[in-house]
């Protein structure tokens, strides 16, 4: 922490200011705007730079593209600027606090070289008030908060493990192929783990949302090595579309919101490890069951705990894991640490009437201590650094469920909009996965408003610690920032080009993730850096689809530093996860 009288506004200050490089970063939360007139400190406010585009309550953390063009920013910046004291700031709103300490100790740890755990101390010193936790992307009350701490830890080990590289990630790709219309795709583990949005058997737009058939995929995923495709929703579309152009198909299916068998998980390993390429995987949504599945995985490839695998899908693909998902997930951290030996897949050991009888005595005698306490079936028992898994249904129950109240798929249905579990239909019939779906394609059309700022002080703690945000102040939408949209009609919606970009230059440009089309498709004649083989296969998932609404072009594209440190025109950066 440090008490500088040239950067402490008095009374406006919330929390401390704390030093990050020594007399020159530094990160702050202000009630008020701080006073800008001294020439040697430099602020940047970062609530005006990046944004986040909810689901529901969620509000973080900020995807890899806004990650990697920030901190990117921000590196210039402290380069060119040493002289300067660079005070990164956000407002008293913890979910605007939270997002800038996980941007701000993720610089740390890509561009100084800081450990995920050194970093976390620097920023904990801007405690009280305390950060709060992430929540998931489900309606409702979170049941589980992930940590700043396991989010910077998981930033640490993608770089670690070669996931991520500031020096080469293409953020143009991952916004292009992010989108709805080209794709809806996010690689997870850059070649071998993709989540994508499930096809269907056509190409169609319906509802205003683009839908894809299985051809829409094979010109990228043969450009990129994806050699096995596993399904876990129900059928869309024809596996064999897939297969008799080549590529493997595996089904896995289990239920919208559910959690997965045992079984399901040591086979999906089976298809990861046996697969000769890399594996695309998709449900309905591609968020849910299929996060579920790729960070099991993870936990038993790599060695990560649930909560840093959770905090990387959601960097990679805001969204993912939703509900159960995040305690299960937790629960079977020992199963997957279980079958890294050797590579090979070893079967849990079947409990047999001596396991069972043990386990009866040994609860009669923790029931007699009053310092132990037996943990709720759902959730696991935590002892040290040691996580017992605790046995899960496959489907989870519904509370106050009939048995008359299911669909024609065996689906449980809710007679209201209140949904009691991640795994209801609602009364439109819609299951987890098409509403998430059906929040893309209204965000994408409907303008950004303001939502009310949210205080620690006023908000109650789970039972790890982790302070709750107020999920109230999202419930009637997709909330965003104060930054406006009017969204314009044009029947070419990627191909806005850079000269367009160039002439907003005078008036604060915004660099935008996804909404802005940062990587438009080339029309003859015309220069672009984006390469051919991406621009071939942008055309052919373009193809197939009837011609959408663009967004405003509200940003542009640098591929060089030169121009970003421009005092009067600061890039701002999107997190925005709809893809359409």
């Amino acid at each position: 922490m440090v008490a500088n009288s040239d950067i402490v506004q008095s009374g406006s200050l919330n929390g401390n200011v704390v030093e990050l490089l020594p007399k020159q970063l530094y990160f702050a939360s202000f009630k008020a705007p701080p006073h800008k007139a001294d020439p040697h400190v430099r602020y940047i406010d970062l609530d005006n730079r990046v944004h986040y585009e909810p689901f529901y309550g969620d509000f973080g953390p900020l995807n890899l593209s806004v990650l990697y063009r920030f901190t990117r920013y921000l590196h210039g910046l402290v380069e060119a600027q040493r002289k300067r004291k660079i005070v990164v700031y956000t407002d008293d709103d913890d979910r605007n606090r939270v997002n800038g300490a996980y941007i701000m100790g993720s610089y740390l740890i890509i561009y100084q070289g800081v450990s995920a755990d050194a970093a976390y101390l620097r920023l904990e010193t801007a405690q009280p008030p305390k950060f709060i936790g992430f929540r998931d992307a489900a309606l409702g009350e979170p049941t589980y908060l992930l940590h700043l701490h396991d989010v910077l830890r998981a930033v640490e080990k993608a770089i670690n493990l070669k996931w991520f590289d500031i020096t080469s990630f293409d953020a143009e790709e991952y916004e292009l192929y992010e989108r709805v219309e080209n794709g809806d795709m996010n690689w997870i583990i850059p070649g071998k783990i993709l989540s994508f949005c499930g096809p269907h058997n056509e190409s169609r737009v319906e509802d205003g949302y683009p839908y894809h058939s299985p051809e829409t995929y094979f010109d990228y995923f043969r450009a990129t090595n994806v050699t096995t495709i596993v399904r876990l929703n129900m059928r869309m579309y024809d596996a064999k579309k897939f297969t008799d152009a080549g590529f493997d198909h595996v089904d896995l299916f289990f239920i919208d919101g559910s959690t997965p068998s045992e079984k399901i998980v040591e086979n999906f390993i089976r298809v990861v490890d046996n697969s000769k390429g890399a594996v695309a995987v998709h449900c309905k949504a591609g968020l849910g069951r299929t996060g579920t599945l790729i960070a099991c995985w993870m936990m038993k490839e790599f060695g990560l705990n649930a909560a840093e695998c959770m905090a990387w899908l959601r960097i990679c693909r805001p969204g993912s894991v939703i509900g159960p998902q995040q305690d299960y997930l937790v629960a079977m951290q020992k199963f997957c640490w279980s079958m890294s030996q050797n590579n090979v897949v070893q079967k849990a050991r079947r409990h047999n009437a001596t396991d069972v009888a043990a386990k009866k005595s040994l609860g009669k005698l923790a029931s007699k201590v009053d310092e132990i306490s037996l943990s709720h079936p759902m959730r696991p028992t935590t002892l040290g650094e040691n996580v017992v898994p605790r046995p899960r249904p496959n489907i989870l129950p519904l509370r106050g469920r009939s048995k008359k109240s299911l669909d024609k798929n065996g689906n449980a249905s809710t007679p209201t909009q209140e949904l009691n579990s991640e795994t209801a239909i609602d009364s439109q019939g819609r299951s987890q996965g098409d509403r998430l779906l059906a929040m893309k394609a209204r965000s994408q059309h409907a303008p950004h408003v303001s939502s009310p700022s949210v205080h620690t002080a006023h908000l109650p703690t789970l039972s790890n610690g982790n302070i709750l945000h107020d999920p109230s102040v999202y419930m009637n939408g997709r909330h965003s920032g104060s930054n406006r949209h009017n969204n314009t009609p044009s029947p070419f919606p990627l191909a806005q080009r850079t000269s367009a970009a160039i002439g907003l230059l005078a008036v604060s440009p915004r660099f935008s993730s996804p909404t802005t089309p940062i990587k438009p498709l080339s029309t003859p004649g015309s220069a672009s850096s984006t390469s051919s083989r991406s621009r071939g296969i942008a055309r052919n998932l373009a193809s197939t689809l009837t011609p959408a609404p663009r967004l405003p072009l509200n940003g542009f594209r640098t591929r060089t530093l030169t121009g970003l440190f421009d005092t009067t025109t600061t890039p701002t950066f999107s997190s925005v996860f709809h893809r359409f």
